[in-house]
């Protein structure tokens, strides 16, 4: 029986574990918070302002959320990004944009992971995050793109 436990977690390893490459810097080499928000503004500052207005028209503060309704983080996020919506409303324009139906709209903003938000002001596009965030974090971003 011990063998062939044995055998089963060995199987078990080798083929979960075939498809990955090697770390380059070991195994514990996740990214800190810190490197993690340097990616979102290096995906905002990637992205050429303004946006142009055929895609998006932007008359003030926009929210734009790229979601799939199969995306488990994107249906969480959804209620946070309601909150906000009456919150700010009046003040700022929310939308939500379905990769799987505006995939083209998507591949011109460069989405490449949902959910993705985006900053957007009538100069282009402000701020970006990636993922999921608390509703604190995105109150913060918006304050901050009312500011400028």
């Amino acid at each position: 029986m011990k063998k062939m436990l044995l055998l089963c977690g060995f199987l078990l390893v080798m083929l979960c574990g075939c498809n990955e490459k090697p770390k380059p810097h070991g195994i514990g080499d996740l990214p800190t918070v810190n490197e993690q928000a340097a990616s979102a503004d290096r995906a905002a500052n990637d992205l050429q302002p303004p946006i142009p207005q055929d895609l998006i028209p932007v008359s003030g503060p926009t929210v734009v959320d790229f979601y799939a309704t199969w995306c488990g983080p994107c249906k969480q996020l959804a209620p946070i990004l309601e909150e906000l919506e009456t919150k700010y409303q009046g003040r700022v324009t929310f939308l939500r944009i379905d990769v799987d139906e505006e995939s083209d709209l998507a591949q011109a903003f460069q989405v490449e992971s949902i959910p993705t938000l985006f900053f957007i002001t009538p100069a282009g596009v402000v701020d970006a995050c990636i993922g999921l965030s608390s509703e604190s974090e995105l109150d913060a971003q918006i304050q901050a793109m009312l500011r400028r």
